[in-house]
């Protein structure tokens, strides 16, 4: 068989850097089959092959079909009759017949790509029934794939993807880019998903290179093929002639490099030229990134995450008070001498879920979600200020709410923590009295009332992806919306502005920290912290310490002014060209 074409896949860029290497395809719920190329000639036999798992897969779901009649009635067995029409569906093997000619693979592997892409459809659709048939078809193909024996010579073996790989799927919810194995994986591409969503932010904190919204991704890539993904440009290269490899390694040899000498710059202060000091802090989500945070010269934690812990770690659930406060405690100790933010549980929306809903949230980023399930299960939340209080023992410790929207749920959760001091005062268990207290402001209504919360408090950490999707209506991982969410709108930097006038600290701890074109903005704004992915550190740190103060607070007083978030956006960049260029 002839060497493949280099073939060009485009979408959207979310997270930097390029890897290089086989390609794995894998959809949910349902392992890839073996691959391997065939040949023209081959068809006829692949079919007769096919054919015959139709009919005993057809057999199966017959038997199984008479035998729950036998034991639970006609109705009940009708389910069966769902399953035997999509075995023979016409859309399906119509498509069958289309792409086997065309992909020359064999004919499990391209059943399976083609079921998958239909499954896939369907789990986006807004209708329950639909959703619902997924399960069945998913039964049908299981079968299928079973009774599907090998041709008894199957023509050269196509290589499997053995150690590292660069996975590519259909969708990857912020739990399945959690579970990544990060010692297989060396970045991801998907045919669906948004710059904002929260798998690319967990692909920038993973420093894994990611592109998704690839159209056809799934139909039109191939287990076991050589690829180079561009997270810089949102590229997947299948099969690259030897030219693109070359220009690929000498690219990444350059961007390695000029990586390592701004990491060798990690010790010094991010003071800007005129003396203001911003802290600048690791946002970090998972244990294995404990060391790393010490090595890229972060001044502690400025947002650690810790639904990942919490709802990760185990089949178990949630880890209880002493297995949360000695994993907080580890923090706190590689920490030190700098402060670790803990922001409490923030599961719901499009995040981790929290526990099973027996209903689908009709708007679950207005929903169930942040510190709303913490206040509505109390005895769980008291067990992880408790352990938060805990490990405050063992150096610099603050915890922070999120997505507070006023002043009830505030006093509410104040109320906990001070439950939680005096519970550990009467059991003689140490812990910091003078711990610090925040709150995320992500809600417009929270920013507004910002004056009267910053009494309460001591620092606000704005998020700065949710603020952004509140403001503005524009839900951040809809992809037909996604080129209308902009951090820079107006209403969203006078938020932020409004925020930051209260006087009390204010760190950005979302997305907008680590675009080095808005760096001068936050500053001039009055951010006292930025804090950022780990990766992303080295860079932020030389944006802080080439800005001026004084010069920052011009430009930001200006850009309030603006009315458009295209002049807002070209008011900070004209100000970072020309205080570093180099970055650029």
């Amino acid at each position: 068989m002839s060497e493949e074409k280099e073939q060009r896949l485009t979408g959207l860029p979310v997270s930097p850097g390029i890897a290089m290497g086989m390609l794995r395809v894998e959809a949910r719920d349902c392992a890839a089959p073996p691959m391997w190329p065939i040949e023209l000639k081959d068809i006829p036999s692949e079919w007769e092959r096919f054919e015959a798992a139709l009919v005993r897969t057809e057999a199966e779901i017959e038997e199984l079909k008479q035998r729950v009649e036998r034991i639970s009635g006609a109705s009940e067995a009708a389910i069966f009759d769902a399953h035997l029409l999509f075995l023979r569906d016409s859309t399906v093997l119509s498509r069958l017949n289309k792409e086997l000619p065309t992909r020359l693979q064999n004919i499990e592997s391209v059943y399976y790509a083609v079921v998958q892409n239909f499954m896939e459809v369907m789990r986006a659709v807004d209708d329950p029934y639909l959703r619902s048939r997924v399960l069945d078809i998913r039964d049908v193909l299981q079968r299928v794939l079973r009774n599907l024996k090998p041709s008894s010579t199957p023509t050269q073996t196509h290589p499997e993807p053995s150690g590292n790989s660069i996975l590519a799927a259909y969708e990857l919810t912020p739990g399945d880019t959690a579970d990544l194995d990060k010692s297989r994986v060396l970045g991801f591409v998907t045919e669906t998903g948004s710059t904002m969503s929260h798998t690319a932010i967990l692909a920038r904190s993973l420093g894994l290179p990611a592109v998704v919204a690839v159209p056809r991704l799934v139909m039109d890539s191939r287990t076991g093929s050589p690829a180079i993904l561009d997270g810089y440009n949102g590229i997947l290269i299948l099969n690259p002639s030897a030219e693109t490899q070359k220009q690929y390694n000498a690219l990444r040899a350059e961007r390695e490099k000029a990586y390592s000498e701004l990491v060798q710059m990690r010790d010094l202060p991010t003071d800007t030229l005129d003396g203001r000091h911003i802290r600048l802090a690791a946002n970090v989500e998972f244990a294995h990134e404990f060391k790393s945070i010490r090595e890229s010269g972060a001044e502690g934690v400025g947002l650690y995450r810790t639904e990942f812990f919490l709802l990760g770690v185990d089949a178990q659930g949630m880890p209880d008070e002493e297995a949360q406060y000695e994993h907080y405690r580890r923090l706190v100790e590689a920490c030190t001498p700098h402060e670790v933010i803990f922001r409490t549980l923030d599961a719901g929306g499009d995040k981790l879920p929290f526990e099973p809903s027996p209903e689908k949230e009709d708007n679950p980023a207005l929903g169930w979600r942040g510190i709303r399930v913490s206040l509505s299960r109390e005895n769980i939340f008291k067990q992880q200020l408790r352990a938060v209080l805990r490990a405050s023992a063992h150096g610099r410790v603050g915890i922070m709410f999120p997505m507070v929207s006023g002043i009830t749920e505030v006093r509410a959760a104040l109320k906990l923590m001070d439950e939680c001091r005096e519970e550990l005062r009467q059991s003689k268990i140490p812990f910091d009295e003078k711990m610090r207290v925040g709150i995320m402001i992500e809600v417009p209504g929270a920013a507004m009332m910002a004056d009267v919360l910053a009494k309460y408090v001591d620092f606000f950490s704005i998020g700065t992806n949710d603020l952004t999707q509140y403001t503005i209506a524009v839900d951040r991982v809809n992809h037909r919306v996604a080129s209308i969410f902009r951090v820079t709108h107006p209403g969203v930097v006078r938020l932020m502005a409004r925020t930051m006038q209260t006087g009390i600290p204010t760190s950005i701890c979302g997305e907008m920290g680590g675009d080095i074109s808005l760096v001068p903005l936050l500053v001039g704004l009055g951010a006292t912290e930025i804090s950022v992915g780990t990766h992303l550190l080295p860079i932020v740190r030389i944006a802080i310490r080439h800005l001026n103060y004084e010069e920052c607070r011009t430009m930001a007083q200006q850009a309030l002014q603006a009315e458009d978030s295209a002049t807002i956006r070209e008011l900070s960049h004209r100000l970072a060209l020309k205080s570093y260029p180099q970055l650029f």
